[in-house]
């Protein structure tokens, strides 16, 4: 604690403290104690927050905690409302509101920043970054109001979860990583701004790479407008330069963010003259001297005049606005030059991995999929190569291993889907890469003679038929006690069920990687080279109403479900109850399921036919067997529509064998029409069989995978109980050689190294939760974090990947996860990073998707074209720069997404 005149801070002063002012203000900071140009500011300090919070609120906030369920998000929602309303309302203690409100007095007339600055933001073992609030253009009577907003976003969702999750104290100000300070500074009227990196983002050297762009720098962090690029190396000698079309640029005025049509004599004007950049240039080399390392700088620009302000005086004033260490650097340095990108590993990992499942499906990919199937191929440069990567938590792919195995691929084939899995500058490339047809060939050859299942007319088959004997020996898994098998058996059940998954991982190597993507993209291909298919109405016709997709049957029961809770007002009343109380106890799901004899028979039946699946492939998480919740709030979202997805679904079988027909009369009327047809005919078969082997594989590996985590958590269990590890799912954080290693050593586990695996446990824990709900960077490249740059189309519109036809006009919900699915409301566009299996029951009730990553063929995409709903997919950044609320439209037929005027 402080004592009065010691609440706000000077940032000029000499003994700043981390503790006292949090990581982006001690930077500041020690910035202009050392002669840098930072704007005016002042700092709100931790001893402020704990004072208040100590002396007026901390019994009731202790209350509030103590009652919160960490595992219920309504619970945790609905706590931290209560938190955040307590603050705000309560009034501070007189001396430190006299000390603030003279602060504010004493700044110059303009607009103010109001930032967060959470001493746990900037630690090495802690990361609250983009979880608390910050206030723009503020003026100077509502500071006041705003830095008790700041105050209040320390107890977001999002920031009380993850210190909990990372066992992190809310309310004990001894501890290092606890507590808040808010920086009050003058916002810069800028006429320039950008940004500068001392290590270049895409190559991992030490060149430095400024970009930079007319106005402030939010067109730029929107996306909205391309910076102008440079790239200089230590000499400060310009060896690349990128002058873009600036159409629009965000410009200060009257305290707003207005954005402005740049005149046409500065469009394709470069925004940084020689003068500048040398200054830049020169600022850059200092903080990274300063800071002992490469920097990431934001920095604007006043020109210094009102009229010509794009003349560049000579007067003009360069404001540091943050510097920070180049975070995307990791810690494990490559040995090549091996580009990884996490765009191909959103297909098999949609959400964050623990490192027991990337051991456990990782090892499958690399040694069956890859090293088995480009044996027997003959693709013998990516035989032994490193597949896969791990880092903070997301898997990454081997794009040299990509990019070798699509170089078979002939030209056509390599559409924008595949080449979203590289960076912008590389798609050209690869797009024109020779084609090795005579290998492709050979290929072919040595898959019918090495490995006959591997055959295009063989693999489905092949595929059915090892499923069907696998499900046999799920029955007779089901049957055994797993707690009755000692080790040693226990073991030889894992070792059984995984190699009896192996056949899994043999065939989707073709069906997958192969066969889905060949005929479909020659399908598509064809239907734009003979009758004009520019909107892919016509291809989303032919594969949509397949018969046999287990995602769409699975859909169709959870709408029977929902149609008997919207038939019966006093189940759909109890459900209601129930859901709103938190937590929901396994006797509630049962007595509400058994209070109505239909539904308790659908759903009973419902959990023995899909009770394998989960809302994630990832295994720490429980299977809807294990808990129905989830299936519940899913049926009671379904109820509020009188959709049947029966009645749907058998309209888009209709309406597909209607394109058919249409089709083949239309290609046999062309030049050669008989010859093509009966060849495209062939084609949209194996299209329409491979593209439901895509859904209906995953429907099996959910089966394998289901089994395994039984297994592996057994195993915990058994761990557990000999406190070698601290709780039962803590074996998730166990990689694979060393969960088995204390099930095969002869040696016994002593203390010590007991502790040092719950340490190794603890570490790992607090990367996964850091990270699960935000998107990494979509390539690393010499331990280098980088991002494709976001796509415009025009000033309110982006562009992403068409991949379900059609035009939807409508209100964005931004969903992060799975368990804001419930907040969806009837035709409203969903936003979201990535989509499973799992969120595409919600799908016939949303008038548009829009997703981050994910292709032509994800989920998303073939379940958005089944009940023909307008998709954009590959949309970087759609999270962030869309917002619940928004007016959007989507443009399914073009890929692109516009905000409403």
């Amino acid at each position: 604690m402080v004592e009065g005149n010691e609440y706000t801070i000077d940032l000029n002063g000499k003994d700043l403290s981390l503790e006292k002012m949090g990581g982006k203000a001690n930077n500041l900071g020690k910035m202009i104690s050392n002669g840098f140009n930072i704007p005016p500011a002042f700092i709100v300090s931790v001893d402020a927050y704990d004072f208040f919070i100590k002396k007026e609120l901390k019994n009731k906030i202790t209350e509030i905690l103590n009652s919160i369920d960490f595992k219920d998000d309504k619970s945790l929602s609905s706590g931290c409302s209560s938190i955040r309303s307590i603050i705000t309302s309560k009034e501070l203690p007189r001396n430190l509101f006299l000390e603030i409100v003279r602060r504010i007095e004493n700044l110059p007339e303009g607009y103010y920043a109001v930032r967060s600055s959470a001493v746990a933001e900037d630690l090495e073992d802690a990361s609250f970054a983009g979880q608390l609030d910050s206030f723009l253009n503020i003026d100077k009577e509502n500071i006041l109001d705003n830095i008790i907003k700041c105050w209040a976003s320390y107890w977001n969702s999002h920031a009380v979860k993850y210190r909990h999750d990372s066992s992190i104290g809310h309310l004990d100000s001894e501890l290092k990583a606890t507590g808040i300070a808010v920086i009050v500074q003058k916002m810069v009227d800028a006429d320039i701004s950008g940004v500068t990196f001392t290590a270049n983002p895409v190559n991992g050297s030490n060149e430095i790479v400024i970009e930079s762009a007319w106005g402030l720098g939010e067109a730029i962090a929107s996306g909205l407008v391309t910076p102008d690029i440079f790239v200089l190396n230590r000499d400060g000698k310009i060896i690349e330069k990128k002058i873009k079309t600036k159409n629009n640029g965000y410009f200060l005025r009257n305290g707003t963010n207005t954005l402005v049509t740049i005149d046409k004599k500065n469009k394709k004007r470069s925004s940084l003259n020689p003068a500048l950049l040398k200054k830049l240039f020169k600022m850059g080399i200092e903080l990274e001297e300063f800071f002992c390392g490469a920097q990431d700088i934001e920095w604007a620009i006043e020109c210094g005049k009102d009229d010509g302000k794009f003349d560049e005086p000579s007067n003009s004033n360069i404001y540091i606005l943050q510097s920070r260490p180049v975070t995307t650097l990791t810690d494990e340095k490559e040995n090549n030059d091996i580009l990884w990108t996490r765009a191909y590993g959103d297909e098999y990992w949609a959400d964050a991995t623990t490192p027991l499942f990337y051991d456990v499906m990782g090892k499958m990919l690399t040694d069956y999929v890859n090293h088995e199937g480009a044996r027997i191929m003959g693709y013998n440069e990516i035989t032994d190569s490193k597949l896969l990567k791990l880092h903070k938590s997301r898997v990454y792919f081997n794009s040299w291993v990509l990019e070798k195995a699509f170089s078979y691929y002939p030209k056509f084939a390599r559409s924008q889907e595949l080449l979203n899995y590289f960076p912008l500058e590389d798609q050209e490339r690869i797009s024109q890469y020779p084609s090795i047809l005579h290998k492709t060939l050979l290929s072919q050859i040595l898959v019918a003679i090495r490995d006959p299942d591997g055959m295009m007319n063989r693999t489905d088959k092949a595929y059915r038929k090892w499923a069907k004997g696998f499900m046999e020996k799920c029955e007779s898994f089901d049957e055994t006690d797993l707690g009755s098998l000692n080790d040693r058996e226990l073991l030889s059940l894992y070792d059984d069920i995984e190699k009896s998954g192996i056949k899994h991982y043999q065939l989707i190597r073709y069906g997958m990687v192969s066969h889905s993507i060949a005929t479909n993209l020659m399908i598509k291909n064809w239907l734009l080279k003979w009758l004009d298919d520019k909107d892919g109405s016509l291809y989303a016709g032919l594969i949509s109403g397949l018969d046999d997709n287990k995602t769409v049957q699975m859909n169709i029961r959870l709408s029977d479900l929902a149609k008997i809770l919207r038939e019966d007002n006093d189940l759909f009343s109890k459900l209601d109850s129930v859901n709103n109380r938190s937590p929901i106890t396994e006797s509630d799901v049962n007595r509400l399921i058994d209070s109505n004899h239909n539904f308790k028979k659908a759903f009973d039946l419902f959990i023995t036919d899909y009770g394998h699946r989960s809302n994630t492939r990832e295994i720490l998480y429980p299977r809807w067997s294990e808990d129905k919740t989830y299936i519940l709030s899913v049926v009671k979202l379904l109820s509020s529509s009188d959709l049947d997805l029966r009645k749907k679904e058998f309209e888009s079988r209709e309406h597909r064998i209607k394109t058919e027909k249409e089709v083949s009369s239309r290609i046999k009327k062309q030049m050669g029409g008989f010859f093509k047809e009966k060849v495209f005919k062939i084609v949209l078969g194996l299209a329409q069989t491979y593209l439901t082997f895509r859904e209906n594989q995953r429907f099996y590996l959910d089966h394998l995978l289901f089994r395994q985590r039984l297994m592996l958590r057994e195993m915990g269990r058994r761990l557990c109980n000999n406190t070698i590890i601290g709780e039962l799912d803590d074996v998730f954080f166990l990689y694979e050689k060393e969960l088995v290693s204390f099930f095969t050593s002869i040696k016994e586990i002593d203390e010590n190294i007991s502790m040092e695996y719950r340490n190794k446990i603890s570490e790992r824990k607090k990367e996964f939760h850091r990270y699960k709900s935000s998107l990494p960077p979509k390539f690393i490249k010499n331990g280098i974090e980088f991002d494709d740059t976001v796509m415009e189309y025009d000033k309110n519109a982006i562009y992403g990947a068409a991949a379900s036809p059609g035009i939807f006009s409508g209100v964005a919900r931004v969903v992060e996860s799975i368990g804001e699915l419930s907040h969806l409301k009837e035709n409203e566009i969903l936003i979201t990073s990535n989509t499973d299996p799992a969120w595409t029951a919600v799908f016939s009730k949303i008038g548009g998707l829009v997703t981050e990553t994910g292709g032509i063929l994800s989920h998303g995409a073939v379940i958005s074209r089944e009940y023909r709903i307008p998709a954009v997919t590959a949309v970087k950044g759609a999270t962030s720069i869309f917002k619940t609320g928004e007016e959007l439209v989507v443009d399914g037929n073009e890929g692109i997404v516009f905000k409403k005027e």
